[in-house]
């Protein structure tokens, strides 16, 4: 097996969203896949379970393109940031990490990078018993959950992520905030969370192209990411 890298693409919030989808979906791979991406422009996705109507009213989206994501959490800003996504199968040993472990580990991997460029970082605490708060977070820089990586003194949010697990495993889109970094080299740091990512779901990896007919196979969940039935109901796939 092998931890499977596709290449680079900036796209739009859908394009973004229905690749994915597609290759959670459809590829039926037995190994992992990992793809970091870029945004053509500044964009807001929400998560699954927000409200629509709730989304819109909030100042942060001023105007700008919305896309409901297939995984849960709250608004995320894009088009400053390193956004990413892994697939781990369920038959993969790594499924069996519980799901606060493999957001810890994955927040302390990049925590790791990002203090090799001196950059020092935290992870949010868990709250104690009974603090937690209930229901789906607004804001998902200004609303902090355990485990989220955060500035040195714990004061602002620096990255956060999102999962979806279903019988055929586990879809984890995660992004971390560059605006607060003025000289971060990000392939390095792209390089080095790669190096570190694989120590942790103890593959090797491998670099695949896409297919040919990339845009045809990921034409369904393209329109559906883009249809107002997505947006407002998360009318989709029979799940």
């Amino acid at each position: 097996m092998a931890l499977l890298i596709y290449p680079y693409l900036n796209e739009s919030g859908s394009e973004n969203m229905a690749t994915d989808l597609w290759l959670f979906q459809e590829t039926n791979s037995k190994d992992p896949i990992f793809r970091h991406y870029g945004w053509m422009q500044e964009e807001i996705t929400f998560g699954y379970g927000q409200d629509w109507n709730w989304v819109k009213s909030q100042k942060i989206v001023n105007s700008m393109k919305l896309t409901r994501r297939p995984t849960g959490g709250g608004i995320v800003k894009h088009g400053c940031d390193w956004t990413y996504m892994l697939i781990i199968p369920r038959g993969h040993s790594s499924y069996l990490i519980p799901a606060l472990d493999l957001y810890e580990k994955l927040h302390f991997i990049i925590g790791e990078v990002l203090n090799r460029q001196g950059y020092a970082t935290s992870l949010m605490p868990c709250p104690t018993k009974g603090k937690k708060k209930k229901g789906i977070p607004g804001n998902c820089f200004l609303e902090p959950v355990g485990m989220d990586l955060m500035s040195e003194d714990g004061t602002y949010k620096l990255a956060g992520a999102a999962m979806k697990r279903t019988r055929k495993g586990i879809l984890i889109q995660g992004t971390l905030d560059l605006s607060s970094f003025s000289n971060v080299d990000t392939k390095f740091f792209s390089g080095s969370f790669l190096e570190e990512l694989q120590n942790l779901i103890s593959e090797e990896t491998k670099f695949v192209d896409w297919p040919e007919n990339l845009e045809a196979n990921r034409l369904a969940y393209l329109n559906k990411f883009n249809s107002l039935s997505w947006q407002e109901k998360r009318k989709f796939f029979n799940e």
